[in-house]
């Protein structure tokens, strides 16, 4: 389990969640949460954090799985405290909510046999996420909650995986027998207009030389350090911080942001988290090509793996099984307006129950805006609940399940 990293003290005074990992916030803010662990078909072990109410009923509204996006974690969903963060008001609301983690961040690490000091355990990208995390959790979670749907709700990548998933067939079959609605917040899928800083400038570097400077392993592998120096370095200077975030993420620093800006050193002790460098690889290909496909090995191994010698495009969805709600936002530079538009026109007839761009939004006002609570949260809690079968039986009244533990 990914323990907290010590900061400096200082600068989060007032801000214990500074030193908090996922587990501890909830705990922190009232609630009991559970750590689960699912196993994907490759090996990786994905660890799922759960919110629970002590003083809930035993039947909940209905089961909710957050995804979170790239180089995020379980942690985006809980940092803006009760009243502000998504998790907390969805499961204010009776609903029984679980946080996802992918690969690679920093609570999932854990393998059948390889260890992240070694190359073949980063071989992988959002495909994998695609094929194997999210299928794997989305199924557990559905067995879990003993329910026979749940909703889904994604970010940024945690979009981009579902949007994958729903074009493989085996993936394709977990998610429509499981889920009842999807939400896709910054849905990514087609990256051809991207401006964020960072992967507009990677999409000109090749992955040869991606992995000659970052190495074959880990993205940014000086996470920890990152999470430590960065609090510090925002309470410095707020612009700085704020820059150094949207460089990563595609937010807009400065005064036309939504981000609370008083949360920013708590931001920023909690992300980056790890991801591959192919991942970020896959990312910049993305830009380059503004193809939505399989990761580009070289035509010699695509050939081996594709039968191509160029990687095949993903294929969305042909029918309109899992209900989809798409909101985007106008100031978004990762998640562009006009990729959204193409992203939606390819979709089926009938499969978006809900589109709407939220005018001066950018990437993180999702998942950290101080606002989102007032203008976005009650449309997802209502979505959800229109979607949702209540749980017959609050499975936790049979105490914890094989696999979970409370802290």
């Amino acid at each position: 389990m990914f323990a907290p990293v010590p900061v400096n003290s200082e600068p989060c005074s007032d801000l214990p969640d500074c030193n908090l990992d996922t587990p501890a916030i909830i705990s922190h803010y009232g609630f009991v949460p559970e750590i689960h662990t699912c196993r994907t078909p490759d090996g990786f072990h994905l660890t799922l954090h759960r919110i629970t109410d002590p003083k809930r009923s035993d039947k909940t509204k209905g089961a909710v799985l957050l995804q979170h996006g790239l180089l995020d974690s379980s942690s985006t969903w809980v940092m803006n405290r009760r009243d502000g963060s998504l998790a907390f008001i969805l499961a204010d609301a009776g609903f029984d909510v679980w946080l996802g983690n992918n690969r690679g961040n920093s609570y999932s690490l854990a393998h059948d046999f390889l260890k992240p000091t070694q190359a073949e355990f980063w071989k992988w990208s959002w495909d994998e996420m695609a094929r194997f995390d999210l299928p794997t959790m989305v199924g557990y979670v559905s067995t879990m909650a003993r329910v026979e749907k749940i909703s889904l709700v994604g970010h940024s990548q945690g979009t981009m995986q579902a949007f994958a998933a729903l074009s493989i067939p085996s993936a394709r079959q977990t998610l429509s027998s499981h889920l009842n609605l999807f939400v896709a917040l910054a849905p990514v899928a087609y990256l051809t207009h991207l401006s964020s800083p960072l992967l507009r400038t990677l999409a000109d570097v090749q992955a040869v030389a991606l992995v000659r400077f970052f190495g074959d392993k880990s993205f940014l592998p000086s996470t920890e350090m990152l999470r430590k120096t960065l609090p510090a370095l925002c309470s410095l200077s707020q612009f700085a911080c704020e820059s150094f975030a949207c460089m990563l993420s595609g937010c807009v620093p400065g005064s036309r942001s939504h981000v609370n800006h008083t949360r920013w050193p708590v931001y920023s002790a909690h992300y980056p988290t790890g991801t591959s460098v192919q991942n970020i690889a896959h990312f910049s290909q993305g830009v380059r090509s503004g193809a939505f496909q399989r990761f580009d090995f070289g035509a010699t191994e695509n050939m081996a793996r594709y039968n191509s010698s160029t990687p095949p495009p993903y294929l969305l969805p042909f029918d309109a099984s899992v209900p989809t709600a798409i909101f985007s936002g106008s100031l978004d530079s990762l998640a562009d307006s006009q990729d959204v538009q193409r992203l939606v026109q390819q979709l089926p007839p009938g499969m978006v129950v809900w589109r709407e761009e939220l005018q001066t939004w950018d990437h993180l006002t999702f998942v950290w805006g101080e606002d989102a609570n007032a203008y976005l949260y009650p449309k997802l809690r209502a979505l959800i609940a229109s979607h949702a079968r209540p749980s017959p039986e609050d499975p936790r009244a049979d105490g914890v399940e094989d696999g979970a533990s409370v802290v």
